[in-house]
């Protein structure tokens, strides 16, 4: 039988959690070794504390970020938080208020600089959710407290940390960010990765005003644009979801798209599969020998592709090259038909040498218009 999975908390938690322990250490001299909290959809968590000190008017409280089985760069380290009473709140930009409650963002929480993410730009980035259930179970701490209480969020290594992260790119400078939409990590990793490609998706979209971008699958798209000479700061690396960046750039209102990527990839597209990754469908032998029938590829060196190894092997035994602009142009009306006709398409297939091995029709005039190549 599988064993399930084992859910963990969002960073969101753990900083909820920090703060709760502060403020009930502070007020009420509990030196709490678990904590009980609600989360945002309503479930109650025992969530660890690690550490706890206490001084005149103000407590700290360390609690280990625990990422279940949905293991990342943030699993174990420590989150932060130091709660301060004080008789009047200070008047901050860069700070969340809620009548007698305010967050701040210390060391190693990331600031935002960009549009298009959840919090407004100059701020810490600590989350709507998170805040939420920062708020939310303070209160019932500070009943009959005529107190008000600042709450100071840190993460010692999270400035080490956002540089193995999307956040630079999206904006987020100095640190990572508190997320959690419901405070529970469930272990979905390619969910999350999603996720994340549509908010830099979203945030490439609301901050340059642009309505074309470059898809490449992974680094060595990237590597063959730099070598082409292409700007890849209107890139985004998405990796095997095709289909899912399609429809994301879309509902962003993306009208223009250069797709450039590995001829292992890419022939999947244009046999209609718009999840690339081998687990999902595979068939690029499949697809590359029954392509090679309609510009009469000879059969001997069609039967050598289908008993190839890899795509790259394949490829040596193709004598007619017109097949692999082919298969661009197949890419790209496929990828235009995925979108329902909303976008435009151009793409470039190269090998791992990172050589140009074919492209669709159109190809170097929409590059030529969009990035000047």
């Amino acid at each position: 039988m599988k064993e399930e999975l084992r859910s963990g908390y969002t960073t969101g938690t753990c900083g909820a959690v920090a703060a709760y322990a502060a403020l009930d250490l502070l007020l009420n001299d509990k030196y709490n070794g678990e904590i009980k909290i609600n989360s945002l959809n309503g479930i109650q968590l025992k969530v660890p504390v690690e550490k706890l000190k206490k001084g005149p008017n103000w407590a700290r409280a360390v609690v280990l970020k625990d990422g279940g089985d949905d293991i990342d760069a943030t699993h174990g380290i420590e989150i932060c938080a130091k709660v301060t009473l004080v008789d009047q709140l200070p008047e901050v930009s860069h700070g969340m208020y809620r009548d007698n409650i305010l967050i701040l963002g210390g060391r190693g929480i990331g600031k935002i600089t960009k549009k298009g993410l959840q919090v407004e730009i100059g701020k810490p980035a600590i989350n709507p959710g998170p805040q939420k259930m920062i708020f939310e179970n303070l209160q019932g701490l500070l009943k009959n407290i005529d107190k008000k209480v600042i709450v100071r969020l840190y993460i010692p290594k999270g400035r080490e940390i956002a540089k193995r992260t999307f956040n630079p790119r999206l904006g987020i400078l100095g640190g990572i960010s508190v997320l959690g939409s419901t405070g529970i990590v469930k272990p979905m990793s390619e969910e999350a990765w999603k996720d994340s490609l549509f908010v830099e998706l979203k945030v490439l979209k609301e901050n340059t005003g642009r309505d074309w971008v470059i898809f490449a699958f992974g680094n060595h798209g990237k590597s063959f644009c730099e070598k082409m000479g292409i700007d890849i700061s209107q890139m985004v690396v998405i990796s095997n979801f095709v289909g899912f960046m399609i429809d994301s750039a879309v509902k962003l209102g993306f009208k223009k798209i250069l797709l450039i990527g590995h001829i292992g990839k890419a022939i999947k597209i244009a046999g209609g599969i718009f999840n690339t990754h081998s687990r999902v469908a595979d068939g690029r032998l499949e697809i590359l020998a029954a392509n090679g029938i309609l510009v009469d590829e000879p059969r001997e060196n069609l039967l050598k592709v289908m008993g190839s190894n890899t795509v790259e092997e394949a490829c040596e035994y193709i004598q007619k090259k017109e097949l692999f602009n082919l298969i661009g142009n197949k890419v790209a009306f496929k990828c235009k038909e995925y979108s329902r006709g909303e976008i435009e398409f151009e793409g470039a297939l190269f090998t791992f040498s990172g050589d140009l091995i074919g492209h669709s029709e159109n190809f170097y005039n929409m590059a030529g218009e969009l990035v000047g190549k």
